[in-house]
């Protein structure tokens, strides 16, 4: 077998395909560099920029300190060349979840664009109803109310509340599953719905609960109102019992005139009511 020559000439054509391969990649490299370029400086013309925010639907969330969060968000460039303010790129996503981390006092979210340049922000937020406020009941009255957390009617713990004195609000005591408070659950799944139906049941019989302690024994002190400020009344139950069946049977007991009116009258110097036991009911007055 022979290497048989190559011509001049072939190997000239070769070189001038090369050749010709090398300028069309650099063209094409430049016109991509171009075009990079070229979608940078319009990603951050004004007229694409969202420049202005509009919150709706807050009342205790400072509505500074929500522009300011998505400002930050949308401040600087992707990869130093696109702005994150532009109205096409914008971290919508990164926004939403942000603001849903950092306010949890929002209930729902909604984020949206009028016309180019505004971003319109759409909050319903959470609402206190009951107070949660550590594991034991401070021992001086003045402490009562400090340190709680707002709860919202579906259980979940949102957001630090302010001081309250009295009963303004209904107070839960008792050790979470949770090391961090904000954003925990009261209680797992439905069991808050059944312990609410609970004290709404006792509220009903004609009690004004107030709060709620909970020991590591499940036994559950529910204090109420008193009329004389020497004495706390207070239902004593286990909260790992049939709830339902519990206010059920103590509504059927205070059908009996004769207890439900020894409780009437003796109300002021009445110490608690024990629910604990089967088909009974303990209860004791101050001597």
């Amino acid at each position: 077998m022979r290497d048989l020559p190559i011509s001049g000439r072939l190997i000239e054509e070769q070189k001038k395909r090369k050749k010709y391969r090398i300028r069309v990649s650099l063209l094409f490299f430049f016109l991509i560099v171009s075009m990079i370029f070229a979608l940078s400086f319009f990603s951050h013309h004004k007229k694409l920029i969202l420049g202005e925010i509009e919150v709706n639907g807050v009342n205790v969330i400072d509505e500074d300190d929500l522009k300011y969060f998505i400002n930050q968000k949308l401040s600087g460039n992707y990869l130093y060349l696109f702005s994150r303010a532009n109205n096409f790129i914008y971290p919508k996503k990164e926004i939403y979840n942000g603001l849903i981390f950092n306010f949890p006092r929002i209930e729902t979210l909604e984020i949206s664009k009028d016309g180019f340049n505004k971003l319109k922000i759409n909050i319903k937020e959470r609402v206190g109803v009951y107070l949660y406020c550590g594991e034991i009941v401070p021992e001086e009255k003045k402490d009562v109310g400090e340190n709680c957390y707002f709860i919202n009617d579906a259980g979940y713990i949102f957001d630090k509340a302010p001081y309250y004195s009295g009963n303004i609000y209904f107070k839960y005591y008792l050790k979470l599953d949770s090391q961090n408070i904000l954003g925990s659950n009261l209680f797992d799944g439905e069991y808050f719905i059944q312990m609410t139906r609970f004290i709404n049941g006792i509220k009903h019989l004609g009690f004004e609960p107030i709060y709620l302690i909970i020991d590591s024994d499940n036994t559950g002190h529910l204090y109420l109102e008193h009329r004389n400020i020497a004495t706390e009344p207070k239902i004593i139950f286990k909260t790992n019992e049939d709830l339902e069946s519990l206010i059920n049977d103590f509504s059927v007991s205070l059908r009996e005139k004769e207890f439900k009116n020894e409780l009437e009258s003796g109300y002021n110097k009445l110490l608690y009511l024990d629910l604990r036991f089967k088909n009974k009911i303990l209860y004791k007055f101050e001597k």
